[in-house]
């Protein structure tokens, strides 16, 4: 969501992207090819070529590794003074483009011309995007690797244990797994977590990132059960955007939530209480609502992700988790969660939203006489070399649950007032004008008639 290049930001970075097929050609001459991170600002690629004539163009070709959803290249054209031997430099600004995550393998190669026209290209080099101010550790389980600095050995092991769990759950409950090993970035507070990637939430205390298959998180320092919930929760978003990984599709949040918080276990004593208060005082959130964004309130947010467990579960244990997964596919496909819903359990959102309510035996669903409108996917995949689904990246809070959504109104309606009544306000405005321009010009004129008047008349005198 904020941390991925778009094909605009490359543009105004001068970056053009081309398919990944390159042509092949002569090995360079290359020496001290390297990459300089300035982490998480800028990553600056320098190197010296050589040529046996002069040296007449220049081309850095660069990336990194993750699922997209097409083979692209950024390329980049550096300044330089051609010579048979130049020091070329370019530095790739995060700050412009967005940053990666900790732990992203950048690649890069030099591909360049000489006088005669004869064409080289590098080796294709790569590099770990990653602080070095720290003393990384890492332990490895089967599936999962665990990094982590400042942080005691034992608590780290219980760290990598949780993460286990999580997958051996995601597996049995949802059918998830993973094709490759995840790497689990653990910072010890929540502040070295922030310093570590650019324009997220001051909230945040974890983040997905599905198709780099990494996750990051702080730690609490003071609640080993959060910790371990956390990253459990957020391996499951990785799994689950890994699985249903598409570039036209999405996930409903309530799905996404759902099944990460189902992954933790049963809801706590506090978010038990709540749901349980708002089935007695008929306060639940439709479904369709939690079908986007999740509420900044607290209250609502906590509400949201409580109800979005229930339902999930409520699918589990009523039709099995090989359902879920044929769902997930199904909106791989990217076909409408309503549609999804219909093939898969023969009911849409307000009809599971009816049989989740009669399980939990709450009030029947409050039905509007306005139907509610239902989005519809855009087939227009994006062609950028850092992309991928985009539910990828999805923040966790280290203390409460929030969104960058306005819970001001319901979602799905409008928060301002209505076109017609906007569209109508201003012609009544622009005629009012008219009619006090009209006014003001009719008193000129009669003014001016009054004075000629006048003046015609002295003059008979």
């Amino acid at each position: 969501m904020r941390t991925r290049l778009t094909i605009l930001s490359l543009y105004l970075m001068g970056v053009i992207l081309t398919p990944a097929h390159a042509s092949a050609a002569p090995l360079a001459d290359v020496q001290n090819d390297r990459v300089t991170l300035a982490f998480p600002n800028t990553a600056t690629f320098s190197a010296t070529l050589n040529a046996s004539s002069t040296i007449t163009s220049v081309t850095l070709e660069y990336g990194n590794e993750q699922q997209t959803c097409g083979d692209v290249i950024a390329k980049s054209y550096p300044q330089f003074t051609p010579a048979a031997s130049v020091n070329i430099s370019w530095t790739w600004d995060m700050r412009q483009s967005g940053s990666l995550p900790p732990g992203a393998t950048l690649w890069w190669r030099w591909r360049y011309t000489d006088q005669s026209g004869a064409e080289f290209v590098s080796q294709t080099q790569t590099a770990t995007w990653l602080d070095d101010e720290h003393d990384w550790q890492t332990l490895t389980g089967e599936d999962l690797r665990l990094h982590y600095y400042e942080l005691d050995a034992p608590f780290a092991q219980t760290m990598l244990d949780a993460g286990l769990e999580g997958l051996r759950r995601n597996q049995e409950q949802a059918g998830l797994e993973t094709d490759d090993p995840i790497d689990v970035y653990v910072y010890p507070n929540y502040d070295d977590l922030r310093d570590a990637i650019l324009y997220e939430p001051a909230w945040t205390g974890g983040l997905a990132y599905s198709d780099f298959n990494i996750v990051i998180m702080g730690v609490s320092g003071s609640n080993s059960t959060w910790d371990q919930a956390t990253i459990i929760h957020e391996l499951t978003h990785v799994l689950v955007g890994h699985y249903a990984f598409s570039c036209i599709g999405t996930i409903p949040t309530w799905l996404n939530e759902g099944l990460a918080m189902y992954s933790e276990g049963e809801l706590d004593a506090s978010m038990r209480s709540m749901l349980d208060q708002s089935i007695r005082g008929n306060t639940l959130i439709s479904l369709r609502s939690l079908n986007g964004s999740f509420s900044e309130l607290p209250e609502k947010a906590n509400l949201s992700y409580a109800q979005s467990q229930s339902v999930v579960k409520f699918l589990i244990d009523t039709h099995g988790q090989e359902k879920i997964s044929q769902l997930l596919i199904a909106l791989r496909d990217a076909k409408p969660i309503d549609t999804a819903l219909r093939e898969m359990y023969g009911f849409d959102t307000d009809g599971l939203e009816d049989a989740w309510r009669k399980s939990i035996n709450a009030a029947p669903r409050p039905v509007s006489a306005q139907a509610t409108a239902q989005p519809t996917p855009t087939f227009v995949p994006t062609y950028v070399p850092i992309s991928g689904a985009p539910q990828a990246v999805t923040p966790t809070p280290y203390v409460i649950p929030t969104s960058s959504f306005d819970d001001s109104a319901p979602i799905g309606e409008q928060t301002g007032p209505p076109l017609t009544l906007t569209i109508s306000l201003l012609c009544f405005c622009l005629l009012f004008l008219l009619i006090i321009g009209v006014i003001v010009l009719g008193f000129i004129v009669r003014k001016d008639n009054y004075k000629a008047v006048k003046e015609q008349a002295g003059k008979h005198e």
